[in-house]
């Protein structure tokens, strides 16, 4: 059984990333927040070491830990500024256990705790807090206010997590938190909307015409030209010194220095970026996408010697996981989005309905990124893979995509 690290990001009240949650699970089998704090050496290890930055990307870390864990913890290598130390109820508050968070708050480490933890015995832990977390999803309304009255003899700020709409979310805002997670933010609520925004029309129109082989130079010029921004990020990319374009000054040339499927696949990316409100949030899915997308790109690669010719070929699937999103980013319905681009039986097929290889793939990975780890590797073994595979393939693609999003 592989260690297996993910991440699930947190935001203030302006939708700004403050944190990820780390999600891991031991080779043990034991398993993260949201399920059994992990007290295996290698669950430890794989969120604190040495791969925790490209995890976080420069955020906080919040990490849970077990008893087993927080008492042999040694933090010489790490940054206290960079970990706040989730503890759970389950953790009996004994002697030990406060000596332990007190030597590590006065090396300027931070806690968060749960509101399961508010109780008379576990007051010597919570005035070390400075999170607390309360679970929305699970406390009645009545119960959020009365909790709120608690706390207010703590100093921790407080997280709502378990937060699936914009209706609980402005509520929690109402009543004083601080911080939010949940899968809100990186799925769609109900949409009614049915039409594409402006931009994304202009980059859908051109997408369509690279797909068809008899789409002249001059068709693709022409659908540049009557969108003068996206003529200008056009000419922007190409004059950037990563492509070493300097002096492009029409968009013809543009085009030819850049190439019909790299062409392609920089309006598919820009596509995902044509949203509306909540910058951040929005960001992270683009960040997300990218990263399903190097991810379905190279757990491909790992299944291809199994699968052969029956797996879609890599820019394939590169699309599969980079289009897995735009429902949220847009807030269009799928179909309505994949009715308005010409692409391929299999594409749709694993967007609407995670049919077919690409689909499986596509699962895989979303199982990964929720911590559904038992989904996510028997995708991957069905299509003749070791359940390794993924959590390396994870971390290289976070690392992608924000080399992409900088």
């Amino acid at each position: 059984m592989s260690a297996f690290v993910a991440r699930q990001p947190i935001f203030d009240t302006d939708h700004r990333v403050v944190g990820y949650e780390l999600l891991h699970r031991g080779r043990d089998g034991s398993e993260g927040p949201g399920l059994e704090p992990s007290s295996s050496s290698e669950g430890v290890e794989a969120v604190l070491g040495p791969d925790m930055k490209d995890l976080v990307g420069g955020k906080t870390a919040f990490v849970d830990l077990s008893r087993e864990s927080l008492l042999g913890l040694d933090p010489g290598h790490l940054d206290p500024q960079s970990v706040i130390i989730q503890i759970q109820g389950e953790i009996s508050p004994d002697d030990s256990v406060v000596t332990a968070c007190k030597d590590l708050a006065s090396q300027g480490f931070q806690f968060a705790m749960g509101d399961s933890m508010l109780h008379e015995k576990h007051a010597r832990l919570l005035r070390l807090a400075e999170v607390v977390k309360v679970n929305v999803q699970e406390t009645a309304a009545e119960e959020k206010v009365a909790l709120i009255d608690k706390l207010g003899a703590f100093k921790g700020k407080l997280l709502a997590e378990g937060v699936e709409n914009q209706t609980t979310h402005e509520y929690c805002k109402t009543l004083g938190f601080d911080f939010f997670q949940g899968f809100h933010y990186v799925r769609p609520e109900t949409l009614t909307e049915t039409d594409l925004p402006t931009q994304s029309v202009s980059v859908v129109r051109i997408l369509n015409l690279l797909r068809d082989n008899k789409a002249s130079e001059a068709s693709i010029q022409e659908a540049f030209r009557s969108d003068p921004s996206l003529s200008y990020q056009l000419l922007q990319l190409v004059n950037s010194a990563a492509l070493g374009g300097r002096g492009i000054d029409s968009i013809g040339h543009a085009m030819r220095m850049l190439g019909r499927e790299p062409l392609y696949r920089w309006l598919s990316m820009l596509l995902l970026a044509d949203g509306k409100d909540r910058r951040e949030v929005r960001s992270e899915i683009v960040r997300s996408s990218l990263t399903r997308g190097r991810m379905c790109e190279l757990l491909g690669d790992g299944c291809r010697s199994s699968v052969g010719s029956d797996l879609p070929a890599a820019d394939t699937l590169f699309l599969v996981g980079l289009f897995s999103q735009l429902d949220t980013l847009l807030s269009v319905p799928m179909e309505n989005i994949l009715s308005g681009i010409d692409l391929s039986g299999e594409v749709v097929d694993a967007l609407l309905g995670r049919e077919g290889n690409a689909g499986s793939i596509l699962s895989a990975v979303e199982g990964y990124e929720e911590a559904d780890w038992d989904l996510a590797e028997d995708r991957i073994a069905a299509l003749g893979a070791e359940s390794g595979l993924l959590s390396n393939v994870y971390l290289d693609s976070i690392t992608w995509a924000s080399s992409r999003m900088e």
